[in-house]
Parts: C-alpha cells; structure tokens; sequence
C-alpha cells in the first residue's frame, strides 16, 4: 500500500470563531451539527485562524479542534500541488494576517476502512464504549483510538484517484469530529519534512 499515516506531534493556532471552534467558517451555521460538530456537507468556505499566539507562518501543521486539516505554508503547497493532486483552499485569518496559507481540503474516500466489528472490540477495549449515534444529527462516531490500536485499513481500488484521503467513519466525543487520514507516501514525506515537529510518519497495516 502506498499510502501512510501522517501522526500529530503537535497543534499550532486556534480556529475562528471560537464559539463554533471554527465550524461556522468552514461550513456555513447550519453547515454543522450544533450538538455533535460533526459535518454535514462537504467544506464551502476558508478555515479562518487566529493570528494572536501564533508565530509567522512556516512549515506545515495541524490547527486546534480541526484535527483533520491540514495547512501549509503557501511556497510548500505551490511546490506540491505541482506535484500531487490536492484540493487547495486558503486560509485566511482574522484580524492580522501572518502570511499565506492553504488548507489541503481532504475527500472523504469510501466504503469503511476499517471492519465494524474489530473497530467495536478495540474501542470497547479501550473506553468500554464504542461510541454513540448523535441523537440530533444521527451521525455514529467511534471513539478515538491511537493510530496503532485502529484494525488494519481494507484499501479500495478508489484510492488511486488521490494523494490524501479521509476516512467515511468518523471519530470523537463530545463537540470533537474528525476522520482518520491518509496520505500517499511521497506526499507525507515531504510534509513531514517541512515540519519534522509536527508531524511522523507512521506504516499502516
């Protein structure tokens, strides 16, 4: 498999507005699901950051609560956008602007990527629950696992259309949603080291 898991060493900046961590840019207000922060449709508008806290922008990193979007420095998405197929969208940034950015806007790639049953016994074994259905949007979220306690990942031949890609199964607690991503090895390379701080790569099974 040529794809491989890009783990978080860190987080660097805050989305805006606080109040919908960030959602309410991305998405629209009703884009979201106020009582899970799941998702409702495919990403409208720019990941807005603020720029209080946070250095000039360098690298490539992954914001606060936005745990599946990944930005980078704009000269390094130039550079590889020329070279692999990625979705781009700026980001922008609320009162003060520190320097250009992108966010790789990641497509859901289906079916399931991991065996319902494995992935039940290993967050039951982790949490003792698997997860729950939100009451409001009936989205069913698994609870978070480490990368390396997730079942082994069943690829798909659609896979091939795409250098990063994002999980149908959605994970978290409380107002926390994200999917697992993968990205095609070359790509996570070098990302990784842009900001050897931020990211490791890890194999999947």
């Amino acid at each position: 498999m040529d794809f491989v898991h890009l783990s978080l060493r860190r987080n660097r900046g805050w989305p805006w507005p606080e109040d919908s961590w960030g959602l309410d840019s991305m998405y629209g207000e009703t884009g979201w699901c106020h009582s899970c922060g799941t998702p409702l449709h495919e990403q409208s508008g720019s990941l807005t950051l603020q720029a209080g806290g946070q250095s000039p922008v360098h690298g490539a990193w992954i914001p606060n609560w936005r745990f599946d979007a990944i930005c980078l420095e704009k000269s390094i998405a130039d550079r590889l956008s020329a070279e692999f197929r990625l979705d781009l969208r700026p980001v922008a940034w609320r009162r003060k602007v520190i320097g250009a950015a992108m966010q790789i806007v990641t497509p859901t790639v289906g079916p399931a990527w991991f065996d319902p049953d494995q992935l039940r016994d290993a967050a039951i074994a982790r949490h003792a629950s698997a997860g729950a259905e939100c009451s409001k949007c009936h989205t069913w979220r698994w609870l978070p696992l480490p990368f390396e306690l997730l079942p082994p990942v069943r690829s798909e031949a659609s896979w091939e259309r795409s250098d990063i890609i994002a999980s149908p199964e959605w994970f978290g607690d409380g107002m926390r949603s994200f999917r697992e991503i993968l990205v095609r090895r070359g790509l996570a390379d070098l990302i990784a080291a842009a900001s050897p701080k931020d990211f490791k790569i890890r194999e999947i099974s």
